[in-house]
């Protein structure tokens, strides 16, 4: 098996925080879909037959979970290739979690809104029936899949999706997240970047879309 490990990152302070095995791509566009249109762009051209496509913080957020990975957090492309997988995730949360619950709880009106008219979009357009509650959850793009599996969910899924919310503004409503940000700096940089006083919603629905592509499909999904 072969790996392509991307890992996208936004400042060259940020680069010695990648995986020695990773191919760091630098990310100097900003769109309301953030790693979603990196995705888009670059998987349909890769070759590994594994492909995996994170930010510059799963270190950082291997950490997090760490509880989730029986206190082993190492990761490298020997451990990845060792395993036999569908799908490997990078950032597990536990079993109980509730993916959808929790997106209402934390984004309040912005995600209610906005997932409502998503939901409808994916049975009418792709005639994809979203549960109330997903079974895996997979968050942060932080995960590994098959070659044919990633390009399956890049063209029925993300690239349609994508599509669709460029032509709603409900998507483009704050997402509250600027409460949630503890780094003023980032704020700072984002909304000078962007123009926007907050992350849109559009990023944190696209961040679950592989939940639900995964959702009722049979996959070998493993923590990794």
């Amino acid at each position: 098996m072969t790996l392509d490990f991307i890992q996208i990152y936004y400042d060259d302070t940020q680069k010695d925080r990648l995986y020695p095995f990773a191919t760091p791509y630098k990310n100097d566009t900003l769109t309301d879909y953030f790693e979603s249109k990196v995705i888009s762009d670059l998987v349909p051209d890769l070759q590994g037959d594994l492909i995996s496509v994170c930010s510059w913080r799963l270190a950082q957020k291997r950490g997090d979970t760490i509880i989730n990975l029986n206190g082993d957090t190492s990761l490298t492309k020997e451990k990845i290739l060792a395993n036999e997988f569908d799908i490997a995730v990078l950032t597990p949360r536990s079993p109980r979690h509730q993916q959808l619950a929790m997106a209402s709880m934390w984004h309040g009106q912005a995600w209610d809104d906005a997932f409502s008219v998503f939901k409808k979009f994916l049975k009418s357009d792709l005639s994809i029936n979203v549960p109330d509650e997903l079974k895996k959850a997979i968050y942060e793009n932080h995960f590994i899949a098959k070659k044919e599996i990633y390009r399956d969910y890049v063209s029925g899924y993300l690239l349609p999706s994508m599509a669709f919310m460029q032509g709603e503004e409900v998507f483009k409503a704050n997402s509250g997240y600027i409460n949630k940000k503890k780094n003023s700096q980032e704020v700072k940089d984002y909304q000078e970047k962007s123009g926007r006083i907050d992350w849109p919603i559009a990023p944190f629905i696209l961040e679950r879309l592989f939940s639900i592509y995964c959702e009722g499909k049979g996959f070998k999904i493993i923590n990794l």
